[in-house]
């Protein structure tokens, strides 16, 4: 008797450590919510230089991907802002970078960060093309920017992630 009440109580808790981990994967995934907006232009968002090529990228081929929203704090801007974008993952398949162990984003003014692999596979960064819905411009930081989604992944909120918070973007290359 006692062996099947042990034996009920084992299955109770790996139903239950099953549960909070399902549980845990929503709550994770909810941080990015797949939104659908009207098609973007076919204008280039940044270039992708590599082996001596440039090559562009549009804000149509982006969109493409798939448009996702994240409501979230930023390093750099009071409140909470809302951005619309691709997966920066995607973006890296796409342009052939998965592979890579971190890629180079240099802004238009010549920002430049290394985004290490850790962290478009640790988290969920936003290649952001919008924010609020409306497209981004020179004005508003854009066409694309790179999010890090603090609110719901605080490993972010470092000051060694906070400068990789890149806007303006004019090249992505592989980081070598």
């Amino acid at each position: 008797m006692s062996s099947l009440l042990y034996t009920g109580r084992s299955s109770l808790k790996r139903s239950l450590i099953m549960l909070a981990a399902l549980a845990f994967c929503i709550l994770s995934a909810g941080a990015l919510e797949p939104v659908d907006l009207p098609q973007s232009p076919d204008t280039v968002a940044f270039n992708i230089q590599n082996n001596g090529k440039s090559v562009p990228v549009t804000l149509r081929q982006l969109e493409k991907l798939g448009l996702y929203r994240v409501t979230t704090a930023s390093p750099f801007e009071k409140g909470q802002l809302t951005f619309e974008g691709v997966l920066f993952r995607d973006v890296l398949k796409l342009v052939g970078l998965e592979g890579e162990d971190s890629v180079v984003l240099r802004a238009i003014d010549e920002y430049v960060q290394i985004i290490p692999r850790q962290d478009w596979t640790e988290g969920p960064l936003l290649l952001a093309t919008r924010q609020n819905g409306k497209l981004l411009t020179r004005r508003t930081q854009g066409p694309t920017r790179l999010v890090y989604p603090l609110n719901d992944h605080p490993a972010f909120d470092t000051p060694i992630h906070k400068p990789r918070w890149v806007w303006l973007i004019k090249t992505l290359e592989p980081g070598g």
